[in-house]
């Protein structure tokens, strides 16, 4: 997704709770209005519930000893009231709050009971006339509202009752301003942000019980004046009908804070402006959030690309290595010659070897094994860092007894990448780095593999090493650095049940030590190799190669045919599903990615005629997901691209030496594609 489009739908979804939060406060101004006025509660409520919601219908019923009351407001003729009776029916399914759809001619029906103890006061219902699934942030501050309603009709029911002594009238004011003070108080403390309230001397008479904790370094607040508690406002946010929006930064101990700062202005029911309310949400972990995704969209976009680009290098090395052997086989008398495509075979080795680190780079995108080889991760890192930074020396030293950890291997990958790149450029004259494996027991005994990255750049101050790992903090002078690097490294190795150390001086280099817990060894499974003597059986033995590739055609058919095989070729998918229909094969090498038929159908095809043919797939680029997919077919081997005619051959041998392969059902809607029954006997 484009970094506009997701900070458009950042706005919009920030926008959007905004609006909420304002709709639910004016809802709950409107409540304290009518709390004296029980008739007026029920009466006007519903139609500010329906202006200030999604809903489309509200009924508000509430009940005592003498009478049940009921107010209902629809934006809809067609939609009607529910009856006390048919609500009452739902029995114990009603002491929460509760969702339901297509019930009672709505296609979404909330439904709150108001109630005092184990009393039921009443109902408050809201309708759609639509189905829509609830939000859960939606449906808690339903539940706010709803509680907000509840402790105005007890308030309202306990007025009335003390309206019967005339000793209780004479204080009746009092006791109402009181108990709504604090009935204000106790709703507007369980909104989820920061809430102030200012007067016209821009003094703060109100803050939540979040205010209180997310600006804890303030002092006691309510009676402080607000340019004290957030400094540098302007001038123009002191004004009484200004609407305002912005952002603030602001720091709490050791703790950073991103807030996004809105106010409006409240109005008594003449249009007055009594305060002005001031709303503080913590946005820091929505930018981290936004900042990894990003960055997590980022990194697949370029696993993809490399591994597109290393799919067509892989097919072209192919032909190069495949070709480099068959010259040496034909060259050997010859020793110059015979040097030469030792040569061109050495380099086709070593081109193979980085597309091999950027395929491995590609697939820890989309991994999700749940355990991590740390060394062979850190070894594709430095690979591609070695090419990146010529004039730093890498030393590696790694533990080859270090287990695997649990976690996930992209966010690691990620991780020591951000690292050893600030290392890489800290060094701007160039210089050493050394990453370091091991084993250690630490924290109660508990064992940890541990990383050790060392550079001998310029280092950090007392004052930068204190702040490195905030988020938005950056040394960095470009505009397009935004300091999160270092965070989301932090964050990364927390995740994995880590944590980090550091030890850096001005002038003399940096080192950063992670540790992550290890994971239970467990018992590998080797699988007893093939002897390298045993014949490849060729006799009567017929192979269908199926590749887009002319020159890869060629060269196994060369290969194949030089052992006694009899060999098929097949350019696309619909011509490979045709000359398998057509004759008896006992080996198909099917390559996964080409033009028209990708070669799962193929697959699909070929297994709807024969359950029990062996097939290899052969592809330069292919994920683990897709190979443990892939199996469910039945595949016998795999021959990644680039190979040699000995890497061919050894396959072929390990393939026709074992058994049948356990016979495949046929796959439903496959069999009009394959247009035979095909079956081996």
């Amino acid at each position: 997704m484009k970094r506009a489009n997701l900070r458009e739908r950042s706005f919009r979804f920030q926008w959007n709770f905004y609006e909420r939060t304002i709709s639910n406060y004016s809802i709950l101004v409107r409540m304290f209005q009518y709390i004296e006025d029980g008739d007026g509660l029920v009466a006007h409520l519903p139609k500010v519930f329906v202006e200030e919601t999604v809903f489309d219908m509200c009924q508000i019923t509430v009940k005592d000893d003498k009478e049940a009351r009921s107010g209902f407001y629809s934006l809809d003729k067609g939609l009607s009231a529910i009856e006390m009776e048919t609500i009452d029916c739902l029995g114990d399914t009603l002491v929460t709050p509760r969702v339901w759809s297509d019930k009672f001619g709505y296609g979404t029906i909330f439904i709150y009971p108001l109630t005092y103890g184990i009393n039921s006061l009443g109902y408050l219902v809201l309708g759609k006339k639509d189905r829509m699934e609830l939000d859960p942030h939606l449906q808690r501050e339903l539940e706010l509202l709803g509680e907000g309603l509840t402790k105005s009709v007890q308030l309202n029911l306990f007025i009335a009752n003390l309206r019967q002594d005339e000793e209780v009238k004479r204080n009746a004011l009092d006791s109402k301003l009181g108990m709504t003070n604090k009935l204000l108080e106790n709703v507007i403390d369980q909104f989820p942000d920061a809430l102030l309230l200012i007067n016209e001397d821009g003094e703060i008479c109100f803050a939540n019980d979040n205010a209180r904790k997310e600006l804890s370094n303030a002092g006691r607040l309510v009676g402080e004046s607000l340019q004290d508690v957030i400094p540098g406002l302007e001038k123009e946010f002191f004004e009484k009908d200004r609407i305002l929006k912005g952002e603030m930064e602001y720091r709490s101990g050791e703790a950073y804070k991103l807030f996004k700062l809105e106010s409006y202005p409240v109005k008594d029911s003449a249009g007055n402006v009594i305060w002005k309310s001031v709303l503080l949400k913590d946005v820091v972990d929505d930018k981290v959030c936004e900042e990894e995704n990003l960055h997590r969209g980022k990194m697949e976009s370029i696993g993809r690309l490399a591994g597109g680009i290393a799919h067509d290098f892989n097919n072209l090395l192919t032909g190069v290595l495949g070709y480099a052997s068959l010259m040496k086989r034909l060259l050997s008398s010859e020793q110059q010659l015979f040097r030469y495509a030792e040569v061109i075979e050495g380099a086709a080795k070593r081109a193979a070897a980085l597309t091999q680190h950027l395929l491995n780079f590609s697939r820890r995108q989309r991994r999700l094994t749940g355990t991590v080889d740390v060394n062979s991760l850190l070894d594709d890192v430095l690979f591609l860092l070695k090419e990146s930074f010529r004039d730093i020396n890498i030393v590696k030293t790694f533990d080859n007894s270090l287990p695997l950890v649990k976690g996930d291997e992209a966010e690691l990958q990620h991780a020591f990448l951000n690292l050893c790149i600030n290392s890489s450029e800290s060094m701007s004259q160039g210089g050493t780095l050394q990453v370091t494996t091991s084993l250690r027991n630490y924290v109660g005994n508990r064992q940890f593999a541990v990383i050790e990255i060392v550079d001998a750049g310029c280092g950090m101050s007392e004052e930068v090493k204190k702040r490195i790992f905030e988020p938005y903090f950056s040394t960095k002078t470009s505009n397009n650095k935004l300091g999160m690097g270092l965070y989301l490294v932090d964050k990364v190795v927390r995740s994995h049940g880590g944590f980090i150390e550091l030890e850096s001086e001005s002038g003399k280099g940096t080192s950063f030590t992670i540790y992550i817990p290890t994971k239970q060894a467990e018992p590998e499974v080797i699988e007893e190799p093939l002897s390298d003597l045993l014949p490849v059986p060729s006799s009567g033995q017929r192979i269908l190669l199926v590749d887009d590739e002319d020159m890869i055609r060629q060269l196994m058919a060369r290969v194949l045919e030089g052992q006694g095989f009899s060999v098929l070729q097949a350019e696309d998918g619909r011509s490979a599903i045709k000359t398998f229909s057509e004759n008896v094969v006992d080996l198909v090498i099917l390559d996964m990615i080409m033009p028209g038929m990708k070669g799962e159908e193929v697959l699909k095809a070929l297994r709807a005629m024969s359950s029990d043919v062996k097939v290899m797939v052969s592809s330069g680029f292919m994920s683990e997901e897709q190979r443990d997919r892939l199996k469910e077919f039945g595949i016998v081997d795999f021959l990644d691209k680039p190979y040699r005619e000995e890497d061919v051959l050894s396959s072929i041998r390990k393939v026709l030496a074992k058994g049948r392969s356990a016979a495949m059902p046929p796959f439903n809607g496959v069999q009009a594609i394959a247009g035979s029954n095909h079956t081996r006997q």
